[in-house]
């Protein structure tokens, strides 16, 4: 049964940033779309839910998304939501949101979001071997996107812990 877990997180992908919708979405949709998107890298089984309007709105007070226009949300707020709503459960926001900065500054939203997506993966991947092979290999990821390693790392780790604690 552990084993099928494992199987079942390293065939989960995120998707990138050509494959999120290129027409701007309604609150409803957006809820759908990342709690859909999310749901396979939630930690715990708690029924609280790891997204809401309320919590969208929240985010939009204190600048961790950029405000919808006319009330629709485009790529940038999805690819912002799913990293926040993944982190959220290893970090602090204010973290989540400095780091976001930090890779935009350093290249662009696409690039960004891609990059971490790619990481997460990579470090599930990564620590998935331990289970299976009791070995672990993670390359080091080229300065920049140090960051965004560490994160996934961070988050990758919690995930096995949990599913290791049941």
């Amino acid at each position: 049964m552990e084993n099928d877990y494992y199987q079942e997180i390293l065939e989960i992908k995120l998707p990138r940033w050509e494959q999120l919708p290129d027409i701007d979405l309604y609150m409803e949709q957006v809820i759908q779309l990342v709690e859909r998107t999310t749901l396979p890298f939630k930690v715990n089984d708690s029924k609280n839910k790891l997204i809401t309007s309320s919590i969208v709105h929240n985010y939009v007070k204190h600048d961790y998304i950029l405000a919808p226009v006319k009330k629709k949300y485009d790529r940038r707020h999805l690819a912002r939501l799913i990293i926040i709503t993944i982190l959220k459960q290893s970090f602090e926001l204010p973290t989540i949101h400095q780091g976001i900065l930090k890779q935009i500054d350093q290249g662009d939203y696409r690039l960004a979001y891609n990059q971490f997506c790619q990481q997460l993966e990579d470090s599930i991947a990564s620590l998935v071997s331990i289970v299976n092979d009791g070995n672990i290999i993670i390359n080091r990821c080229d300065d920049k996107y140090l960051t965004v390693q560490m994160a996934t790392i961070t988050l990758a780790s919690k995930l096995i812990t949990e599913k290791t604690l049941k």
